[in-house]
């Protein structure tokens, strides 16, 4: 009987640490903006905002070359804007503008994550797009990556927006843990919910859903489930690539779908 007790005993401190500290599993924050837009030959403004609680946040601006749509993104889990340099010139090429902005506890932002946190992050953001820049929502396209599609996903609930665009999203974080970790009974021990699945049927606007389809960190059919559970009108498409690099891997492709999509806004 004892021998059966080793391993619970081990199951049960390793769960206990993991619900304990469940944001050292969530969240990978990187402080250092090594690099700013002007290191790829974007023109660029500084844009330093608040949250209603009052935590000061960190963006910046790049102006599209042609009026039209603008972008604000909602980056990943990892890193900070500085790390999407890439990206931000690659809808700039498109004629988009781009407000890309760090969640709190992400480069020059201050506090720490927190789901609550991340959501009033993003509403902090579109103030400042819509008050300080004067770009309106119907303007604004809402656009996340991984961890931000559930940023993005909440904040198109509340506001009229151009589009949404959600890129390698997850079901929920309680399906994350069970996909990494299926051994470990985390679910009904999990704070954040990030639940994209739930959220996406109160969405009432053009839908982009873009998966990788050698991700092994949010399954192509994560993406799907999100799909059918969306009731607006939608497109999706798998591109080659894993979770991380699939818009390089497929840099054709992405641009091709985004420009079609913009096109039907």
């Amino acid at each position: 009987m004892k021998f059966l007790l080793i391993p619970a005993l081990a199951l049960g401190i390793t769960l206990g640490y993991m619900v304990m500290f469940e944001d050292q599993y969530i969240y990978f924050p990187m402080r250092d903006v090594a690099r700013t837009p002007a290191d790829v030959g974007l023109a660029f403004e500084e844009h330093h905002f608040v949250t209603g609680e009052g935590i000061k946040l960190y963006g910046w601006y790049m102006p599209g070359r042609e009026a039209g749509f603008t972008v604000l993104h909602f980056h990943g889990n990892a890193g900070n804007i500085s790390h999407r340099l890439h990206l931000y010139q690659r809808w700039h090429d498109m004629g988009l503008g781009v407000f890309a902005f760090d969640y709190r506890g992400y480069g020059k932002s201050e506090g720490e994550p927190s789901e609550p946190g991340l959501y009033a992050d993003g509403r902090a953001a579109l103030k400042e797009m819509q008050e300080g820049l004067s770009i309106p929502a119907e303007r604004i396209i809402l656009a996340g990556r991984s961890i931000g599609c559930a940023v993005a996903a909440e904040l198109a609930t509340a506001v009229n927006a151009a589009g949404l665009a959600l890129e390698t999203p997850f079901t929920s974080i309680p399906d994350m843990a069970k996909k990494h970790y299926p051994w470990l009974p985390l679910g009904p021990f999990i704070r954040s919910r990030f639940d994209i699945l739930q959220v996406i049927e109160d969405v009432d606007m053009p839908l982009l859903i873009l998966s990788a389809n050698d991700d092994h960190i949010a399954p192509a059919w994560m993406a799907g489930r999100i799909l059918e559970a969306a009731k607006t009108r939608k497109n999706s498409t798998g591109l080659d690539g894993g979770h991380n690099d699939f818009d390089i891997v497929s840099e054709r492709a992405y641009i091709s779908v985004w420009a079609d999509w913009l096109a039907s806004l």
